[in-house]
């Protein structure tokens, strides 16, 4: 059996529907440890070409006498949606809206069964970051709330929920992307929050989530003056080590968030990749570039010391044992998964403000469509859901806008807004819109009920179909909203 080198600590990822030529010659040869998929990247279109590629992968692992390789992706649920084929549940704050931890749980252990069912083994969720920044404008509805307890408890059940499943659970972002106002993917934001409060606030989920049983965690490509004055968390020994292995006693595989991220790419990849390992890092994500995907592991058999190599290496074959499998031969049922889907949207749905107007007759329908709001996000839904889910309930008294014009005819005006909280242009269109009367419906952060507070508004926290469906019923009268705001509004 070919042995395990450092290459088992470097993590790929690529574009296309097959795994390339070169990155299987690379798993079979035992320079690749882990594969990262993305819908964006063209990875995800099928579950029967999903489960070919993934197959072939693990043949390349056998036929190198390894075990085969973890798959990884972000299923977290929202916007965060890699698979899209499967049941594709709320977002972590709808799933904070209903008020039961035991939802997380569900949802965990529903999106780890439908994931194993192809041949996917790690999820990198949930995210234990606390959104105490409004302005956040990437982690937002992808957090279950801004009260850390809450999230601590949200977090853990969604860990126990995953494990239990037989899915790696990745705790991220630590220690915390919850007070920032930039997104890692563009810039490296900085937290300035002192000690005493990142211990109270950002610490506290991860540490429920460690102690429910995660496999893993990724760390962020931020800056954390209280805890490393010069190093992001990605390359810091004072967190990735002192903090998280001595402090927190977390044994379990420390990985990056991707390397390509402008976040940590104004240092060179190879002493990104030398200076985490170092640090304590055992995973790196060297998400693109077959290249340097296959120098890593050399600049690690170089220039890391072999003391802190092989303690990664016994952490990656352990999690590699645990987690490399293929996936089975037999068919999988997903309607009781997307029946779990369904209830939790069901119960997120919230009303904030004044009491909503009845709706028995007409109703006119503006839907701001989305524009992305961050490069973390892959899979927009169409307004084109939410006007059949309307349709279905009232039938033709509907009229429906998605130009930005406000539909003609009778009965009260619904604006649908998507963050319009981050964009100027559509927050002054929605005030002008609902002066005087009407409904907002935040399809996506709840921070844009702020805008209009004199008007009542129906939060969904993400526009996910069965999102848009539990909204569609509120609306039309036939369901409550029995969701509870999980954020304080500015």
């Amino acid at each position: 059996m070919t042995e395990l080198s450092t290459g088992a600590l470097v993590w790929a990822g690529f574009d296309g529907e097959q795994v390339p030529g070169p990155l299987l010659d690379a798993i079979r040869a035992g320079k690749i440890g882990g594969l990262l998929l993305f819908a964006f990247r063209g990875n995800i279109r099928s579950k029967d070409q999903v489960r070919a590629m993934l197959h072939e992968a693990q043949d390349a692992a056998a036929r190198g006498g390894l075990p085969p390789v973890p798959i990884a992706v972000d299923q977290e649920g929202g916007s965060v949606v890699r698979v899209g084929y499967r049941a594709v549940f709320p977002s972590a704050m709808a799933i904070g809206a209903t008020g039961d931890p035991r939802n997380a749980e569900r949802a965990a252990r529903a999106v780890a069964e439908g994931l194993l069912a192809d041949g996917i083994t790690v999820n990198h969720a949930p995210v234990c970051d606390v959104n105490v920044e409004p302005r956040n404008p990437v982690i937002g509805t992808r957090s279950f709330g801004d009260d850390a307890e809450r999230v601590a408890q949200f977090a853990a059940a969604w860990v126990r929920g995953s494990e239990g499943a037989g899915v790696a659970s990745t705790p991220k972002h630590f220690p915390g992307h919850g007070d920032t106002s930039l997104d890692s993917h563009f810039t490296r934001p900085d937290v300035t929050a002192d000690r005493a409060t990142l211990e109270s606030r950002e610490l506290l989920p991860f540490r429920s989530a460690f102690a429910a049983g995660a496999t893993t965690v990724m760390s962020a490509h931020i800056r954390y003056t209280a805890l490393d004055t010069e190093a992001p968390a990605t390359i810091s020994r004072p967190i990735l080590t002192d903090l998280l292995r001595r402090e927190l006693r977390f044994d379990g595989l420390s990985m990056t968030d991707s390397l390509d991220m402008s976040g940590i790419a104004d240092i060179s990849i190879e002493d990104v990749v030398v200076t985490g390992l170092e640090a304590g890092v055992d995973a790196m994500m060297v998400t693109s570039g077959i290249e340097r995907q296959l120098a890593a592991a050399e600049w690690i058999a170089d220039r890391v010391r072999p003391e802190r190599t092989a303690e990664a290496l016994r952490r990656a074959i352990w999690f590699r044992e645990r987690f490399g499998r293929t996936a089975p031969d037999t068919d999988f049922d997903d309607e009781p998964r997307r029946q779990v889907a369904r209830e939790i949207a069901e119960a997120s749905i919230t009303h904030v403000g004044p009491a909503l107007p009845r709706i028995d007759g007409a109703l006119r329908v503006l839907y701001f469509e989305p524009t992305q709001a961050s490069p973390v996000e892959e899979l927009s839904t169409p307004s084109s859901i939410f006007e059949a889910a309307l349709r279905h309930h009232l039938g033709d008294r509907v009229t429906f806008s998605t130009n930005g014009r406000v539909p003609r005819g009778p009965g009260p005006l619904v604006v649908c807004s998507t963050n319009a909280w981050f964009q100027p242009e559509q927050a002054g269109r929605v005030k002008e819109l609902l002066a005087n009367a009407g409904v907002l419906c935040a399809v996506r952060s709840p921070y844009d009920a702020a805008l209009v507070p004199n008007v009542p508004a129906l939060l969904s926290y993400g526009d996910v179909p069965v999102s848009l469906e539990a909204l569609a019923a509120v609306l039309a009268g036939k369901r409550q909203a029995e969701g509870r705001l999980p954020v304080q509004l500015p």
